[in-house]
């Protein structure tokens, strides 16, 4: 059993890329917990889209501008995951409802071992995927959620 679980966490911790100042302490602890356990990271970036009605024109260039943003975030990313673990990340940008293409993208990825999320700082709310996936939506998840608290954002970078 022992065996099996070691193996496993040879495996891939996904983070969300959401842009938020959070995510990138994910995206740091994700990257020492890979070369812990000579794992991998992946980013996943969800665009959840607001329909204009009546604005075709306006809908399809907002949608091609949010594509354009949620790319920068990944690949920003992704350099930062490259330069900590010398590995290059997982990337997936998908379209839809965030917590929804969360769960389905771990479970279409058997080696997903891991969310990693970090929790907002200095609020009563840590942010809406760790109220969720520590809530609700926990029941759904097929892996474990590591939760890095905000306090210790920015710490390892003093």
């Amino acid at each position: 059993m022992a065996d099996e679980i070691k193996k496993k966490r040879r495996g891939v911790f996904l983070v969300v890329v959401d842009g938020t100042q959070e995510f990138t302490t994910a995206v740091d602890y994700a990257s020492e917990f890979a070369n812990a356990e000579e794992g991998y990271v992946a980013l996943l970036n969800v665009i959840e889209h607001t329909p204009v009605s009546g604005w075709q024109g306006i809908e399809a260039r907002v949608r091609k501008e949010t594509r354009a943003q949620a790319e920068q975030m990944i690949w920003t990313a992704a350099g930062r995951v490259l330069e900590s673990t010398q590995n290059i990340p997982m990337v997936s940008i998908e379209e839809g409802d965030r917590s929804d293409r969360i769960i389905k993208t771990v479970e279409g990825n058997k080696n997903i071992v891991a969310l990693v999320l970090a929790s907002a700082s200095g609020s009563s709310n840590p942010g809406p995927l760790v109220t969720y996936f520590s809530g609700k939506g926990l029941s759904r998840l097929p892996v474990p959620l590591m939760i890095v608290p905000g306090h210790l954002i920015g710490a390892d970078q003093a």
